[in-house]
C-alpha cells in the first residue's frame, strides 16, 4: 500500500491487564482541522474505507500514521495525516470516540445508513450470541492478563533486590549523557503524544516500533526486563526531554502501561528503546538509523544475591508469566475468530458501492487542507 517509507504505524490502544487502555485522544497532536468518526457495526467496512483514503494520500505522497487494532491487527483503528492534521477514526466499542466540538472539527459518518436492516434483523439471534460470546472471551482474557500482572511483579521483585544500585546509576548517567549532548531549557513547555508501538494481539505480540524510527535517527537501546530499572530510565529520559521543553513520542508497554516501553524526540532526532523478550527481542531493522551505544542493564544483576530456593522461583514466575501470557492471547484469538462470524452478518447487508463514493468525497475533503482552506 504505497510507498512504506511514507507510513508509520501504531496502535492507539492495547490489551493490558488492565483491560483495553487507549490514547485515541492523541491521534492528532494538536491544532486537528478535521476529525472524521465512523459509526458503524463489525464489517461494515470501517477498516476498508480508512485503507482506500490512505492509498490515495501516500501514493500522492503525504506520510500518513496507520494506527492498527490490537484486537485484529490487520484491521485500522485510524489513519492520521499529521501535514493536513486530519484524521479519520473507528469511533465504535471498545474505544468509543465522540465529537468533541461537533461539526467545528469533528463530524460522525454513520454506516449505519449503508446497510441493510432487514439482513441484520433476519440475524438478529447469531449477532447478539457472537457479541456476548467475544465479550466473554475478552473478559477471560483479561483476568489471565491480570494474573500474568501478578507473576510479573514477583519475577521483577527477585531481580530488583539483585540490581547493583551504584552501577545501575552509572550507567544510566552514561546513557542520559549521550542523549541529552547539552542540558540547555528551551524555554517553552514541553508536549507529549502518547501510544502503543507494540501490542499484545490475536496473532501474538506485535511490533511496529521500526517504523517509527526515522532515517538518520540516533537510536539507544535499553537491554534489560522486569526489575532491571529499563522502564525508570525511559521514564527518566522521558521527564529531562519535557523539562528541556521538546516535544515527546511516548510509546507504552502493554504488560505496564503506566510505564514506557520506547521515547522518540523528534528535534534531537534521537529514540532511546527497551529490548526484552517476549515484548521485543532485538532493535529494529529500520534502515539508516544510527544504532548507538545503549546500555545493558543485565550487567548490574548480581546473580549471586539470589539463593538457589529464589533462583529456581525467579526461574518459576518468568514460565508462568510467559504461559498466561500465551493463554491470554488464546482467548483474544478465539474472540477474533468469533468476530469474523459477526462481520459476516454485516458484510452481507452492506451496500459497499455507496460507501466507496463516501471514500472518495473524504479524500477531496481531505486535499483540501493542504491547499490553505
Amino acid at each position: 500500500m504505497g510507498s512504506k517509507l511514507n507510513i508509520r504505524s501504531m496502535f492507539a490502544g492495547g490489551n493490558t491487564p488492565y483491560g483495553f487502555i487507549n490514547y485515541f485522544g492523541e491521534i492528532l497532536e494538536y491544532n486537528t482541522n478535521r476529525i472524521f468518526i465512523i459509526k458503524g457495526g463489525p464489517g461494515v467496512g470501517k477498516s476498508t474505507f480508512m485503507k482506500r483514503i490512505s492509498k490515495d494520500l501516500v501514493d500522492r505522497g503525504y506520510e500518513v500514521e496507520y494506527f492498527y487494532c490490537s484486537s485484529d491487527p490487520d484491521s485500522l483503528d485510524a489513519v492520521a495525516v499529521p501535514s493536513l492534521k486530519v484524521a479519520i477514526v473507528d469511533g465504535t466499542a471498545p474505544h468509543v470516540m465522540d465529537p468533541r466540538y461537533p461539526g467545528a472539527v469533528d463530524e460522525i459518518i454513520y454506516f449505519g445508513d449503508y446497510w441493510n436492516d432487514d439482513v441484520l434483523v433476519a440475524n438478529k439471534e447469531h449477532i447478539i450470541e457472537c457479541t456476548n460470546r467475544i465479550k466473554d472471551l475478552f473478559n477471560t482474557a483479561y483476568i489471565q492478563l491480570r494474573e500474568a500482572k501478578t507473576v510479573y511483579d514477583e519475577w521483577k521483585g527477585y531481580v530488583k533486590s539483585c540490581v547493583d544500585k551504584v552501577e545501575y546509576q552509572r550507567q544510566a548517567d552514561l546513557l542520559i549523557g549521550k542523549v541529552f549532548k547539552r542540558l540547555d531549557v528551551l524555554g517553552k513547555e514541553g508536549r507529549a503524544r502518547h501510544y502503543f508501538a507494540c501490542a499484545i494481539t490475536p496473532s501474538g505480540i506485535r511490533d511496529y516500533a521500526e517504523t517509527l524510527l526515522a532515517p538518520g535517527m540516533d537510536v539507544y537501546p535499553i537491554y534489560g526486563g522486569p526489575g532491571s530499572g529499563a522502564k525508570e530510565l525511559l521514564n527518566r529520559v522521558a521527564l529531562i526531554a519535557e523539562w528541556q521543553g521538546f516535544f515527546t513520542e511516548r510509546s507504552h508497554c502493554p504488560i505496564e502501561p503506566e510505564d514506557l516501553d520506547m521515547v522518540i524526540i523528534p528535534e534531537l532526532n534521537v529514540a532511546v528503546i527497551n529490548i526484552w523478550e517476549p515484548f521485543r527481542s532485538s532493535v529494529p531493522q529500520s534502515q539508516g538509523i544510527n544504532l548507538g551505544e545503549g546500555v545493558d542493564l543485565s550487567t548490574c544483576f548480581i546473580e549471586s544475591k539470589l539463593d538457589e530456593k529464589r533462583r529456581k522461583a525467579l526461574s518459576s514466575a518468568r514460565e508462568r508469566f510467559l504461559e498466561l501470557l500465551d493463554q491470554a492471547m488464546s482467548n483474544i484469538a478465539q474472540a477474533k475468530a468469533v468476530h469474523d462470524q459477526l462481520e459476516g452478518y454485516y458484510i452481507s447487508a452492506m451496500d459497499f458501492k455507496r460507501i466507496e463514493k463516501v471514500a472518495e468525497q473524504i479524500v477531496q475533503r481531505m486535499l483540501k487542507y493542504g491547499k490553505g482552506c
